[in-house]
This record gives C-alpha cells, structure tokens and sequence, in this order.
C-alpha cells in the first residue's frame, strides 16, 4: 500500500485531530527533532511479525503487562497499527500522508480553528496515602530480605471533571508547558491514553541503537539550578538508583552487541523535576521491536531484578496499570523510529480521568518523600487539566 504525499498549511495542527474526533487517532510530538505526527482512521493492524513494508509509519504500543483485566483497559495497547492518513510537520513543513485510492472526501472540510484552552473543573478522589503506606512498606520488606534491589511502585489517581474533558485543550497545555518532554496521544473507542513523557526506552537508525537510563529524581523549586544539580549528581540514593537502571541497559546490550558505549551522567531538566540521565548505545540491526522486548521494562519501570520485582508489582498493586509505563513508538516501513514509555501519562473517557504516577523505591527510600515525589510527576497531568 502506498501513500501519497502533498503539502498542507494549517495554522493549528490540532485542528486535523479535531477533524477525525469520531475515529481512532495519534499524536506524537518528539522534542529532538521537533516532528509532529498527528495519524486518523485505523487503516491497518499488523500481525506479529508482520512487514512493514510500503507503510511509510506504523504507531506500535504495548501494555506494561502482557495482559490486562480491568475492562477500561480493554483493547488498548498489544497492538500495531497504520493509520489511513497522517499529518506530518518537521523543518517548517507540513505534509498530508494518504493513501493513492483514499477517497479525499474524508479530507474535505477540515476546519483550520484554533483550540482554546479550557480550564477543567476537577476534583481528586479520597486521599490515597494510607494505601500507600501499605504498599510502601510491602516492598521494603521485599527489599530487606534482599529479594529485590529496587522495585518502581505506582498510583492510580483517580479524578472527576464537571464536564467531558477537552482533549485537544490537554494536548495543547501539554504541549506548551512540556516542551523537552514527547508528547503523546493515542485514541480509540471513546477513550484517550496520553500524556508527556521524558524517557526514551530505545530509539533506532539503521544499525545503531540508542537507550537512555532515566532513574533518580528531586523536584524543581526555586533554589539556584547549579546548586540543585549538584545536589541531585552527588546524592547517594539517587545515585544508586540510577547505577541500577544504567547498568541494567548495559547488560542487555552486551549480551547482543559486540561494543556498547556509555555517555557521561547528566542532568534532564524538566519543568517540575530534575532527572540523572544517560546514553548507552551500540550497533546492532535488529528490528527495532525485538529491542523493546529485550529491553522492557527497564529498572526505571519494574525494578531489580525485573522478574522478581515485576511479580511484586502484580502482587501488591491493587490498580491495573494498562498503558502506563509502557512502550509506545512510531516506526518506518524499516523498522527505524523511536519507543518511548508511557509514563506522566493518563487514562481519559468522558469526564473520568485516570492518571498514573509511580517512583523507584530502594534500601535508602522514604515512604512520604516518595508520595511527595508521585504528586510533583503527578502535576503534569493537572496542569494540562488547568492550563
């Protein structure tokens, strides 16, 4: 199947999502090149291991576990899919993907308006720090017996708005307020999961593939920013966090490439938080999907060891993470592209909004410091909420 490509000019991009508001979508803004893929009516799902071939772009996104329970969860994720037409914006160019026998009708009158910001009204459902504590002193204890190094604990928090959520409004604030961050949005059957997201998991370019271990956090406040940094690089707990994460990738990577490259720990800087941050890299021609399976979920999402800790997680949690903290990515008809995890991300149907937030906890870890910690990451989602 081949797509045909034209030019478009559209002041609001957003606008071509509105304009497919009956459909499956996509949207998918990457900071590094600052392309906007923004995909509308399911045309294709593809088998496992099935070619890509002649789909110039393929959105693929797992659950965190294989299988998922809880009936809003039902059909998303564990899936790869091109969609009929796409709109694609990089280097101040915005093209219109379509297949050659698409009927253009469907096309016909897009309406190029603005989206306004709406300011939800919302409210959060019961305070959830007593299950917290629960949960909290449940891995310890794990971690204390030495079962497990490290284990990432999550909250489903759930909110209530007075009205049906506008999601081009989040999409937009998301946008705006997290511009170093992907932002992403996948629709289907009513529901939307989106959110924005720091953290590549793999990303792939002919025969080089690049991970990120993203482990070790304080939030961003108004003390001096080098004073913070070196605080965050010298802290001992975070320090050892991210050696968990980091060295995890790297084992991995070793046990299928010949030469694996590590960069120097930096700092990400966000608008809430500060993040360790480091690139670990390699050659290898793999699909880029089979670096997503060897490679999820990372100490940053599961803990370590990952079977031990992801049967932690199963155990103690009492909420079905779905998407959360799990692969989602846009490929070429190569297998080339970018997966990313769903993390400061949210699950959204009608005025309900499920949000998901979760941090590392190891020996050194305290239970109120790490719920303070899931409200700062929490924050993403409320501000896209009240811009």
């Amino acid at each position: 199947m081949k797509y045909l490509k034209k030019e478009m000019k559209l002041e609001n991009p957003l606008a071509f999502w509105t304009h497919f508001d009956k459909q499956d979508r996509l949207f998918f803004y990457n900071p590094l090149t600052g392309e906007l893929i923004i995909g509308a009516i399911r045309w294709k799902t593809f088998a496992e291991g099935e070619s890509y071939q002649n789909y110039d772009l393929v959105f693929s996104a797992r659950t965190f576990f294989q299988s998922v329970r809880d009936p809003k969860w039902a059909g998303l994720g564990n899936e790869t899919i091109a969609f009929k037409y796409y709109y694609v914006e990089k280097d101040g160019k915005q093209l219109l993907y379509y297949p050659e026998q698409a009927p253009m009708e469907e096309i016909c009158g897009l309406e190029d308006r603005e989206t306004k910001f709406v300011r939800h009204t919302y409210t959060i459902a019961d305070d959830d720090y007593p299950q917290w504590q629960e949960l909290f002193a449940n891995v310890k204890q794990e971690i204390s017996l030495k079962n497990v190094d490290k284990v990432v604990i999550s909250r489903e928090v759930k909110i209530s708005c007075t009205t049906t959520v506008h999601i081009e409004s989040v999409l937009k604030s998301l946008r705006e307020k997290n511009p170093d961050s992907f932002i992403f949005a996948y629709a289907k059957e009513g529901r939307t999961f989106l959110g924005a997201t720091p953290e590549i998991l793999v990303q792939k370019a002919d025969d080089e593939i690049i991970s990120y271990a993203l482990a070790g956090t304080i939030p961003r406040n108004a003390i001096d920013e080098g004073t913070q940094m070196e605080i965050l690089l010298n802290d001992p707990k975070n320090l050892h966090e991210h050696r968990i994460v980091r060295d995890t990738i790297a084992d991995v990577m070793k046990k299928y490439c010949a030469e694996v490259w590590i960069d120097e720990t930096r700092v990400l800087t966000l608008k809430n938080l500060y993040h360790l941050k480091t690139r670990l890299g390699a050659k290898d021609r793999s699909l880029l999907t089979a670096w997503v399976t060897r490679l999820h979920p990372t100490p940053a999402l599961g803990g370590n060891p990952v079977g031990p800790a992801l049967d932690i997680i199963a155990r103690e949690e009492k909420h079905e993470r779905g998407m959360y903290a799990a692969p989602l990515g846009i490929m070429d008809q190569n297998g080339n592209g970018i997966f990313v995890a769903g993390i400061r991300s949210a699950l959204i149907q009608d005025n309900r909004v499920y949000a998901y937030t979760g941090c590392g906890i190891v020996e050194g870890s305290d239970c109120l410091e790490e719920y303070i910690e899931t409200n700062d990451k929490l924050r993403t989602i409320l501000e896209g909420l009240v811009p």
